[in-house]
């Protein structure tokens, strides 16, 4: 596609030097070097808002934005512009990307210093998948009118994967950083309350009773008003398009969603419904249900394209997509004097991910704290390792196949607009130790969000 106007008369009028290339030679490049040399050169612009107006701030790729130095630098308290005031500005310009050129919208421009020391810069043409290649000094030329400064810390690339008993020091660090008493109490008691739900428990029992059956998971279920309610919704949903009507959990169990499913999404619900949902998240993504829903229904259709012989569990599957996020409902109750805080930066950091945000601003990320408490409650260590595991891909341990099946199934969502994070291409080795073919991945993501108003009336009933 051309480059648009807008970016197109900036290259002219300032004598620009440039060369394109698209997303998957610049996916090459990063892929071919060290992630941090080519990242570094990616040239990131981020919107920012306050009572005195806009302001935008180029960065490099493998840094973040902190918004504590530009209060201190500045003395300005910043927000991330919504997604609607985004979409408008893009309009207004004719982008469907913003590239990193401060001409282009002519606001106030202010140019994390670390870019300058690179030898060319990369930058998003205005088109989703054309990118400029810049020499460094007419990258400089273009830098002249904004404010030069460090804007920015490094990501802390020091994230402990595969040491479950560092999570707990890196929680007693936390709680030491934070100093006033009532956040250790709020520790302390997160860790140790809120117990394990009954309902949750009599499910684990089910789980490792050889002789359960379809009888005994219905009576359990039941035994919650609630729940049962939300099993036979599940069932009679567009999403599963069954013919008659389903009156029972066990009609549900039966007829629609099978024992697997059923116990491992009556696990999920009792869990999910231990800690509220926060009042307050990032802005601009799907909320904390929705995205429970739509990437557990991903990973159980994910498993169906797995063959036989090397099929994870779908139920365990699609119990990892269902609390895959389930650190976002602890951090919220754990630290809420600082998640707002967490939440503005990932708002203003949208290239990076969110776990980078976290262990700057908390020394541990949501994963690590979600890991321990499911551990604590015993959950089942499919769970565990792949909500801990699943922004790593380089786990090779026990129960990988789940923490491979998360990581891609968010991924995709994500390169479709669906989630939280930057886009994030898989890398092929994950499909293939998987016996996942890319294309048929993609497929099946896309045609799972063109019915994602099928699963609405589920994410309604979780929400209340």
């Amino acid at each position: 596609m051309a480059i648009p106007a807008t970016v197109q008369k900036v290259l002219d009028d300032w004598h620009i030097d440039y060369s394109l290339t698209n997303d998957e030679e610049l996916y090459r490049l990063m892929q071919s070097n060290p992630p941090a040399s080519y990242s570094a050169k990616v040239a990131n612009v981020i919107f920012l808002k306050d009572e005195h107006g806009k302001v935008q701030v180029v960065i490099p790729g493998n840094r973040m934005l902190d918004l504590n130095q530009l209060a201190h630098q500045l003395g300005r308290q910043f927000t991330a512009l919504s997604a609607e005031e985004l979409t408008k500005l893009k309009a207004k310009h004719g982008l469907n990307e913003f590239p990193a050129l401060p001409q282009v919208t002519q606001l106030e421009s202010l140019v994390d210093d670390h870019l300058l020391s690179e030898d060319e810069v990369f930058i998003v043409s205005g088109d989703s998948h054309e990118w400029l290649k810049i020499p460094a000094e007419h990258f400089r030329s273009l830098t002249t009118s904004s404010h030069l400064g460090t804007y920015t810390a490094p990501l802390l690339t020091d994230i402990h994967y595969n040491d479950a008993d560092q999570d707990l020091e890196d929680i007693h660090a936390a709680i030491r950083q934070f100093t006033p008493l009532r956040i250790k109490q709020r520790l302390s008691e997160t860790l140790d309350l809120p117990p394990l739900p009954e309902t949750a428990r009599r499910i684990i029992e089910l789980r490792v009773d050889p002789n359960a059956d379809t009888t005994s998971l219905a009576q359990t279920v039941e035994l919650d008003p609630g729940m049962s309610a939300q099993v036979v919704s599940w069932a009679r949903s567009p999403y599963y398009g069954v013919r008659g009507e389903v009156k029972t959990v066990e009609d549900a169990v039966i007829r629609v969603l099978g024992f697997d499913l059923v116990i491992n999404l009556a696990l999920g619900l009792s869990l999910g419904r231990t800690l509220s949902v926060p009042k307050e998240g990032p802005h601009g993504y799907a909320p904390f249900w929705q995205q429970a829903v739509v990437t557990a229904a991903l990973c159980g259709e994910l498993v169906r394209l797995i063959p036989a012989r090397h099929r994870p569990s779908q139920g365990l599957a699609y119990l990892c997509g269902l609390l895959h996020n389930f650190g976002f409902l602890v951090l919220g109750h754990v630290f809420p004097p600082q998640f707002s805080l967490v939440n503005r930066h990932i708002e203003a950091n949208p290239h990076i991910n969110r776990f980078y945000v976290e262990r700057h601003l908390l020394g541990l990320t949501r994963e690590q704290i979600a890991a321990s408490l499911l551990q604590q409650w015993r959950m089942p260590e499919e769970l565990v390792m792949a909500v801990r595991q699943q922004h790593n891909p380089f786990y090779e341990g026990e129960h990988s196949e789940y923490v491979r099946l998360l990581h891609i199934a968010t991924r995709s969502l994500r390169r479709h607009g669906f989630g939280d994070g930057p886009f994030e291409k898989p890398q092929d080795y994950l499909f293939d130790s998987l016996s996942l073919q890319a294309d048929a991945v993609e497929e099946v993501t896309q045609r799972l969000l063109e019915r994602v108003d099928d699963l609405g009336e589920l994410v309604q009933m979780l929400n209340k």
